[in-house]
């Protein structure tokens, strides 16, 4: 491709003077006849002159001698020739018509049309028609306009000032819904009777020269010299030859410009729509096309080369592609950021979704960015979402890590990389903190729940909820930035050495902190304390011996309301007993106090908290049979009668607290060998908890020897 010569024309702004003659002086009818297919057509502007281009406008229209473009509720004409910028009065919003691929403007003050042909001239005086009828489109210097029966007409200015008005001959007999007046001398109208129909008229004759049988759905529609195209719905395209030909569906769509071809991806590129198939790429960027007073596409685009502004594209008939800029923006295209905007600081307890973006000189440009956070090295990879015409790329943050796991609170790195983007790319860096509350269960500071699993080993390991409830899940998502499908589990490894355990509990926050506490009895009886602090478990601390006395403690309730978990312990001979918590580490529950007897009915204990809506935290208890009871808690450490929850339960090892779910009330995660679920709670004292949702995990004495 031929670099244009960048003679870069000073920018010049004359006003348009807008005084209306009753048509005289002005455009003269009838409109210009369509080229034949393959005629020469002339060029918009000379080879070497490449003329000023706003970078913030957008394109509306091209003729011979200039093109029209808009910033805000501004037009803009602009000559090919020496570059001369013309603001147009303002209209109100859309009050401006373009007649496709010609130099002539039209607006309306009632039933007053002004006709104004800029190539005559900013400043010459437009020709002013007066009709009653309902403008449907502008051809050239024609008005395409319905009376109240459904009549097409052509309304014009005659060489001697006399208005001309031509009834439309040819439709078929139906209701008219829409005309497109998409190329010189020739426009196209839709009719519905007892089928639709799609009609080409020739301005010349007010002839219908063609005639085709169209859907309902059809709704866009263009003409050109050669061809007639229309869509049907929003993924098919229907092209014809302008005398009637059969139609081809075809699977691409864009504007048709001279020779048979179709400017697609916004002008990016060319295609054959006469049945070659062939297809050109001749631009590095595009971001809009319309078709040119020669027929040509006229793109707002750009090479690396050459740089950003309107490129005349197009393929003569021997078959070989022609780019000629025609119009600079003096920007380039290499890759470059305008603007960012990432938060220093990420509050999920204020909000669940944060966001970042980037503005570039682009459009849609892919971005990606890594978090990580500092203290564990967990990593988040985000990506932008698809927003077409959009230059600013957006990327959201819903506090997951990698799509399933809950990010840590704390300090993270970012890292925005970008997609090469015409041979370039950008990179940026920075810190920000994340902040969360704590959450009941939450032992990884990542504002997700756990279940602590040790295995036979002694290692102690924290599985997030998030996870267990994704395993092996398809989520039937069908848009970009779908979950994966979750295949294995990836636990937390909080310490080791935790055989030196019989029994361990986490009883919630029993010594102050804000994070929920483990405790672990050892083979001499002596009961050890495990403060939990941003992900981390500290030194324990030493609570007291005696502890042999007891086969079962429990924890994960607050049961006297004071905020503070607590423990439940019974010892060998069926007695429970409760401890309340204290907040002091150095002695972190209050001497025992008696709830009863008889507890040696019950081979597992387990207390998640708030299951029904009570004064207090709940106590769950399974007796031999596999039947599951439930003890509503007073808020003194005592409990209410118990009420059956259901059978079938002795198919589980362990069941622990899964957490607060949305309604306030503690969730369930039961395991056995057989399989796994979740019980959700349900707020309600009579069903507690809905159906099982399964879990393919399948509990086992070496991965799973405690599950709390």
């Amino acid at each position: 491709m031929t670099r244009p010569r960048s003679s870069r024309l000073r920018l010049r702004t004359v006003a348009v003077v807008v005084a209306a003659t009753a048509c005289a002086g002005g455009v003269a009818l009838p409109g210009t006849a369509v080229a034949a297919p393959g005629a020469a057509v002339s060029a918009e502007a000379p080879a070497d002159v490449v003329v000023p281009f706003r970078a913030d406008a957008r394109l509306v229209s091209s003729g011979p001698t200039g093109f029209l473009s808009v910033v805000g509720d501004t037009h803009y004409w602009t000559r090919y020739a020496d570059g001369v910028e013309t603001p147009l009065p303002r209209k109100g919003a859309g009050a401006y018509r373009a007649s496709a691929q010609s130099d002539v403007l039209v607006w309306n003050e009632g039933m007053r049309y002004f006709v104004h042909d800029l190539s005559r001239g900013a400043d010459a005086e437009p020709v002013v028609i007066d009709s009653a009828y309902e403008l449907r489109g502008v051809n050239g210097s024609t008005l395409v306009m319905r009376d109240g029966a459904d009549g097409m007409h052509l309304v014009g200015c005659a060489p001697g000032g006399d208005v001309v008005d031509r009834p439309v001959s040819g439709l078929p007999a139906g209701v008219v819904r829409h005309v497109y007046s998409t190329a010189p001398g020739a426009f196209a109208v839709q009719t519905a009777g007892l089928t639709e129909k799609l009609s080409v008229v020739d301005v010349a004759t007010g002839a219908v020269t063609a005639t085709y049988d169209v859907h309902s759905q059809t709704d866009t529609v263009q003409v050109s010299a050669e061809y007639v195209a229309w869509r049907v719905g929003t993924d098919t395209t229907m092209v014809a030859r302008r005398n009637g030909g059969a139609p081809v569906r075809q699977s691409f769509w864009g504007p048709l410009v001279a020779g048979g071809w179709m400017a697609v991806s916004n002008g990016y590129g060319l295609r054959q729509v006469g049945g070659g198939g062939g297809s050109v790429y001749l631009l590095d960027s595009a971001r809009q096309v319309v078709v040119g007073g020669d027929g040509a596409a006229l793109v707002h685009g750009g090479t690396r080369a050459d740089g950003v502004g309107l490129y005349r594209v197009s393929v003569g008939a021997d078959g070989e592609p022609d780019v000629r800029k025609v119009a600079d923006t003096g920007e380039r295209l290499d890759l470059t950021m305008k603007n960012e905007t990432v938060p220093s600081v990420v509050d999920f307890d204020r909000s669940s979704r944060h966001e970042m973006s980037w503005e570039f000189n682009h459009q849609d440009v892919d971005v990606t960015v890594e978090l990580t956070h500092i203290a564990t090295g967990r990593k988040t990879t985000l990506r932008s979402w698809w927003a077409p015409d959009e230059f600013v790329s957006h990327v959201a943050w819903n506090g997951l890590s990698e799509k399933y796991f809950g990010a840590p609170a704390g300090a993270h790195t970012w890292k925005m990389t970008t997609e090469s983007v015409f041979g370039t790319s950008i990179t940026r860096s920075g810190t920000l903190t994340v902040v969360r509350g704590t959450r009941q269960r939450d032992f990884t500071d990542n504002g997700v729940a756990d279940v602590l699993v040790r295995d036979a080993d002694g290692k102690l390991s924290a599985y997030e909820v998030s996870q267990l409830e994704a395993l092996e899940r398809d989520f039937d998502c069908f848009e970009e930035g779908c979950r994966p499908v979750l295949r294995a589990l990836t636990p937390t490894t909080l310490g080791t050495g935790w055989n030196t355990y019989t029994l361990t509990a986490s009883p919630g926050s029993a010594a102050g902190g804000a994070a929920d506490d483990i405790v672990g009895r050892d083979r001499d009886g002596v009961l050890w304390l495990h403060r939990s602090e941003q992900g981390k478990l500290m030194p324990r601390t030493k609570v007291g011996g005696g502890w042999q006395v007891y086969d079962k403690i429990t924890g994960g309730s607050d049961l006297n309301g004071d905020g503070r978990g607590d423990l439940l312990a019974r010892d060998t001979s069926g007695v429970l007993w409760f401890y309340a918590s204290t907040g002091d580490t150095a002695k972190p529950f209050k001497p025992r106090a008696k709830v009863g007897g008889g507890w040696q009915t019950y081979n597992l204990l387990t207390a998640p908290g708030n299951v029904a809506g009570a004064t207090g935290g709940d106590l769950l208890a399974r007796d031999r049979d596999g039947v599951l009871w439930m003890y509503l808690g007073k808020g003194d450490g005592t409990f209410t009668a118990r009420r059956k929850v259901g059978g079938g339960w002795q198919k589980y090892t362990h069941v622990a607290p899964a957490g607060l779910n949305s309604k306030g009330v503690a969730d369930l995660f039961a395991i056995g060998p057989s399989g796994s679920a979740m019980y959700y709670g349900r707020d309600s004292t009579s069903t507690p908890f809905g159906d099982a949702s399964k879990v393919p995990v399948n509990g086992d004495s070496t991965t799973y020897k405690s599950v709390f």
